[in-house]
């Protein structure tokens, strides 16, 4: 019998000790940590030494997976952070519940993980440095505007050539430098042109500065346009 608790198990104490919910909802604490574990079963592994990735192959190719073979000491505050990132966004059920439920359930887990001696107070406070105050509180609010953004992108659909410049198509994930009223400044992950995007006032309302959004742009007629949106993050 194994004397050190796996993730799985360790993560199925915490649901226990402080609340898992209900089991069908996808706001529950419980939809949070299976999304976690997802992440971790598919990521965490990136992390491992070469001595423990040794280990991890050998235990993967027995149906192992990293939550699995692991203790809840191998879950990382990057981990946490990128959940709250993007994972949740991009591999969640995609539901306001569930957006609102991933940063109280994941403040929980680092006290948790904290108060068991898995993390310690440098770990702790490192997780603070990445995630800030109030972490995921700007998730509902990205998923609320990337879907108002692709239902008036949907209904106001730009017909581009297919032989437009390089220089005036992008396929890019943009950071909101700035918001005013009816008008959004971009920045591109690649390059550093400042991107003017204009836009209904009471769509330009729902975005904050510092997100980051997912565009395919088309520049026509000297304005830049959208033909495609993809997700939203904080």
């Amino acid at each position: 019998m194994r004397s050190v608790r796996t993730i799985t198990e360790s993560l199925q104490e915490f649901l226990t000790e402080t609340g898992a919910g209900n089991p069908r909802s996808t706001a529950s604490p419980a939809a949070v940590i299976r999304l976690l574990q997802e992440y971790l079963n598919g990521w965490a592994h990136e992390d491992l030494k070469p001595c423990e990735r040794q280990r991890f192959e050998q235990e993967y190719a027995e149906d192992r997976r990293f939550c699995g073979i692991f203790d809840a000491s191998r879950i990382q505050p990057h981990h946490l952070n990128a959940m709250l990132g993007h994972y949740a966004v991009r591999h969640g059920p995609g539901t306001k519940g569930f957006l609102q439920a991933v940063g109280p359930v994941l403040e929980n887990l680092a006290t948790w993980l904290l108060q068991r001696d898995f993390w310690s107070a440098k770990d702790y406070a490192w997780y603070r440095e990445l995630v800030g105050q109030k972490p995921g509180r700007h998730l509902a609010g990205c998923d609320d505007f990337g879907r108002l953004l692709w239902q008036h992108v949907e209904a106001h659909l730009v017909d581009a050539p297919e032989d437009l410049p390089d220089g005036d198509y992008l396929d890019d994930q943009f950071t909101i430098r700035k918001v005013e009223p009816g008008r959004l400044y971009l920045e591109a992950l690649m390059g550093d042109e400042e991107i003017l995007l204009t836009l209904p006032k009471s769509l330009t309302a729902k975005a904050s500065a510092g997100w980051s959004v997912t565009l395919e742009l088309a520049r026509l007629r000297g304005k830049w346009r959208i033909l495609g949106v993809g997700n939203v993050y904080p």
